[in-house]
């Protein structure tokens, strides 16, 4: 393959996890392999999807050049070469083999599991008629309905085929209420709960727009939402069987700067003049640029701690001991990244969710701008807590399947499947020879570049590992109520980047069933559920403290809940596994005191007297003056005792 410059390099030092040994460097034409000389060790395989970031060093004063590979699963290998020209062979393999162009160069096309999986209906997994007749539709209720308005993709491209929608809206109403809602993505039945008549429905945003736009039949159409409890044994609204519900949302995931800002690129959100049988609730969750922030700033945490180990293993004995107090992962630069407090956000606003479904017997509409980042969040989450199916291997599965992949999560843009150059960094070429102070600032420069230049990846956020993190939270809770463990979400994590697999490759559904010129790739390409219901995986994965029976409505234990999670949206810490690092190192003492001591945990603002925009200019400053002395007689006591 003319990408690879060098199939093979001998004698290489590769540390990961601080632990260095010596081999050999494999590259395919998917994947980079380390073969280690110890026998015992297993070898070292990455694909090239799952890197984030290739640094080369310049040469070291002994004369040996370091390649840094960093992945989206958190790992690091420092590879230690004997030449320049085999370190930069292999740095300029990867790239040009990370980089595609197509979606079509990813290994899931070239993929042939061998032997192949025992179950091969991943594809089919999930039927919309099954899952909601499931639930009722059509059975247990008949105040909803499909349609296959969109069963060619032309009337909601990101949408599914495949529609519930209330039975008292006609197809001729939806086809002008969906140029109301932004990409067409007018509301539509995602759950509809078994314990009542409660329902969950998805949309986007609304185009009010700056001259104040409305729809009669986006109106009408949210109107029978909310009274589908209304006769629900008849497809006509007449008296209510148990009386109509006044605790409808409408949840717009956004702050409310946000949702109001967006009036002026002809979107918003809803006046509630308009829709009279409901409330809205501005969740106030942050958007895609600031997620991936976050994380990044909890990367750029982990990597330093990762230097300063490095530098730390130089030291002698004596310079380690007085070096002991520090921890070498800054856990207040941890907390700053915003990140839990952005996951707590998240399960916050799902827990209304789940007491407005399951207690209020209550309507909930979500959406956030598109409805497909945050919305789905929301949904999934709720689903999860409210629908013991959900949480059973197979139930999960649908649930992703469902939420995530059929109703349109931009998997494509936001997992940055086809990767960019501008991950790859080099030190910049110095003909004039000045030594290695130029080649620093050199490398420096080119440092600087990649960061000045990020519109490359201005799609890309963690939007579905964030609602892994926030499952793993809620599991953590109930360990009991899981019938898959911690080991299928991490591998689920993996997968969702390694490009193995066909299922998370596409922005929409419309893209994966629909061949342009040829099989469509759900057909060329395996899914990752043949993965997971192989035999030796649903062995892995299984969850040895799982109780099916806590989720029995009629149990009348002290422990049960009727099958309904209702968690601490506070309780929430660093997933430590995922990152490759121990509970000590992310979490820490601080955990037991997180929401007493640290603001950084606490979810989003429930009530404006908590909110210090709103507290009189005076009394802000006595409580911002408190904070610091606060923060300062903190620093100084660990001064005091040999902490700093």
């Amino acid at each position: 393959m003319d990408a690879i410059r060098v199939a093979k390099v001998e004698g290489v030092l590769c540390t990961k996890a601080g632990i260095t040994t010596s081999g050999t460097i494999h590259l395919t034409a998917h994947h980079l392999i380390f073969h280690h000389d110890d026998p015992e060790r297993e070898e070292t395989w990455v694909p090239y999807p799952l890197i984030s970031l290739v640094t080369r060093l310049p040469l070291t004063l002994q004369g040996q050049c370091p390649l840094t590979i960093r992945t989206r699963t958190f790992e690091a290998l420092n590879l230690m070469f004997a030449t320049e020209r085999d370190a930069i062979d292999v740095f300029d393999s990867v790239k040009e083999l990370t980089v595609a162009t197509s979606v079509t160069q990813l290994y899931a096309f070239y993929y042939v599991p061998n032997p192949p999986f025992d179950v091969q209906n991943g594809w089919s997994l999930y039927s919309p008629r099954e899952e909601f007749g499931r639930m009722g539709v059509g059975s247990r209720t008949k105040a909803w309905r499909f349609t296959d308005i969109n069963k060619d993709y032309s009337f909601s491209p990101t949408y599914p085929a495949r529609l519930v929608v209330p039975t008292r809206i006609s197809d001729t109403t939806l086809q002008y209420a969906v140029k109301y809602r932004s990409k067409g993505r007018l509301p539509a039945l995602t759950y509809l709960h078994w314990a009542n008549y409660g329902s969950i429905t998805r949309s986007s945003q609304p185009m009010v727009g700056l001259t104040s736009n409305r729809s009669i039949q986006d109106e009408k159409l949210i109107e029978a939402v909310f009274q589908t409890h209304w006769s629900p044994e008849s497809r006509a609204s007449n008296a209510p069987v148990y009386g109509a519900t006044t605790t409808n949302l409408i949840i717009d995931a956004r702050p409310t700067t946000n949702a109001v800002a967006n009036t002026a690129k002809g979107a918003g959100t809803e006046n509630m003049d308009h829709y009279k049988e409901a409330k809205k609730a501005y969740l106030g969750i942050d958007n895609i640029h600031v997620m991936r922030d976050s994380l990044a700033r909890v990367v750029d945490t982990l990597r330093e701690a990762d230097l300063l180990a490095a530098t730390n293993s130089g030291m002698s004995d004596e310079q380690a001991d007085e070096g002991t107090a520090t921890p070498v992962l800054d856990r207040q630069a941890l907390r700053r990244s915003g990140w839990l407090k952005h996951i707590s956000a998240i399960m916050e606003g799902s827990l209304l969710i789940v007491r407005n479904v399951h207690v209020n017997s209550s309507h909930v509409l979500i959406h956030c701008s598109d409805g497909w980042d945050r919305t789905a969040q929301l949904s999934a989450l709720s689903q999860l807590c409210l629908d013991p199916f959900y949480r059973t291997i197979r139930g999960f599965m649908i649930l992703v399947e469902k939420d995530w992949v059929s109703f349109g999560h931009r998997f494509l843009d936001r997992c940055g499947h086809l990767s960019s150059d501008k991950f790859f960094l080099a030190p910049t070429e110095n003909p004039g020879g000045g030594g290695g102070a130029e080649a620093a600032q050199a490398f420096l420069a080119s440092v600087q570049n990649r960061f000045a230049s990020q519109s490359h990846i201005k799609e890309t956020s963690p939007v579905f590992h964030q609602w892994l993190e926030c499952v793993w939270q809620v599991q953590r809770q109930f360990p009991e109520r899981f019938e898959f463990n911690e080991r299928f979400l991490l591998q689920l994590h993996y997968h969702l980047y390694s490009c193995q697999f066909g299922s998370f490759l596409f922005n929409t559904e419309r893209e994966r069933r629909v061949g342009e010129g040829g099989p469509p790739p759900c057909d060329r390409t395996v899914s990752v559920w043949d993965f997971f219901n192989s035999p030796p995986e649903l062995e892995l994965n299984r969850n040895p403290d799982y109780d099916p029976s806590m989720d029995d409505p009629a149990n009348r234990s002290s422990k049960a809940d009727m099958g309904v999670l209702m968690f601490n949206p506070k309780d929430v810490r660093f997933w430590y596994q995922l990152y490759g690092r121990t509970d000590e190192e992310m979490n820490g003492r601080f955990v037991a005191r997180q929401a007493a001591e640290n603001p950084e945990f606490a979810g989003p603002i429930g009530a404006s007297a908590d909110d210090l925009v709103n507290i009189p200019a005076s009394h802000r400053k006595r409580s911002l003056g408190a904070l610091m002395k606060g923060a300062l007689r903190r620093r100084l006591n660990h001064r005091r005792s040999g902490h700093l």
